[in-house]
C-alpha cells in the first residue's frame, strides 16, 4: 500500500505515551505559521494541516490558537530567565554584570527570533482573552531578573540616579528595541553584528554610570 497515511510521516506517528513529541510538533508548527503568515491568518484548522492531522486531533492537545501562543510564550520567558538567572550567578562586579545581562538579552533574542517575535510583539498586539495569572508570572519574572541586575549597580552607588525601576525600563526598551529591529529588519544596513552588540552595550552602560565609577 502506498496511501497517503503511509507517505506522511506525522500521520498516526505517535503510540500511547507519545503525546509530548505531538505536542512539540505542534508548537513548532504554529511557531512557523505564526510567523511567516501572521498570527491573525493563522488557524487551527491551518496548524493540523501542515501537520497531516485532523483538527479534532489537535484540539486533544490544545484548545485554542491562544494557547498554543501562550505556551510558545511560556517556554520563552522560562529559557530568558534561566539565561539571566546565570548571569547573576557568575558573581561578577555589579557594573560587569549589568553589561553581561544586557549582552545575553539581546543575544537570546537573536538566537531565538521566532520565540522572541510571538513573545514580545504578537503577543504584546494582541487582546488574548484567555491570559492566565500563571502567563503573566512568567514574564514578570523575567523582568524582575533583570531589574534586580540593574538594582545591583545603583544599590552600589555606580549610577547617575537611584530610580532602579526608572533606569531598568529605559535599558530594557533600549535592549528590546534593537533586537526587534533586528529581527524585523533584517534586510537594513546593519553594522557588523558583534560590534553593534557590543558598542550598543557600551553606550547604554556609558550612559548609566556615574563619572569617575
Amino acid at each position: 500500500m502506498n496511501d497517503e497515511r503511509q507517505s506522511h510521516p506525522l500521520l498516526g506517528r505517535k503510540k500511547k505515551g507519545q503525546g509530548s513529541l505531538r505536542r512539540a510538533e505542534i508548537l513548532d508548527a504554529a511557531k512557523q505559521l505564526f510567523v511567516e503568515e501572521g498570527y491573525a491568518a493563522t488557524t487551527i484548522r491551518r496548524i493540523a494541516a501542515k501537520l497531516g492531522i485532523s483538527s479534532t486531533a489537535l484540539y486533544v492537545y490544545f484548545p485554542d490558537k491562544e494557547a498554543i501562543l501562550l505556551e510558545i510564550c511560556d517556554a520563552t520567558f522560562t529559557k530568558l530567565i534561566q539565561e539571566l538567572d546565570s548571569v547573576r550567578r557568575e558573581a561578577t562586579p555589579p557594573l560587569d554584570a549589568l553589561a553581561k545581562c544586557l549582552e545575553r538579552y539581546i543575544r537570546f533574542g537573536l538566537d531565538h527570533p521566532h520565540e522572541y517575535e510571538l513573545t514580545f510583539v504578537t503577543r504584546g498586539s494582541k487582546d488574548l482573552h484567555s491570559l492566565k495569572p500563571e502567563n503573566e508570572k512568567l514574564g514578570m519574572q523575567a523582568f524582575a531578573q533583570f531589574t534586580d541586575c540593574v538594582d545591583a549597580v545603583v544599590r552600589a552607588g555606580l549610577t547617575k540616579t537611584p530610580d532602579t525601576h526608572r533606569l531598568t525600563q529605559q535599558l530594557w526598551a533600549a535592549i528590546h528595541g534593537l533586537v526587534s529591529l533586528l529581527i524585523l529588519k533584517p534586510d537594513f544596513r546593519w553594522a557588523e553584528l558583534n560590534s553593534l552588540i557590543s558598542g550598543h552595550v557600551r553606550m547604554l552602560i556609558d550612559g548609566v554610570r556615574k563619572k569617575g565609577q
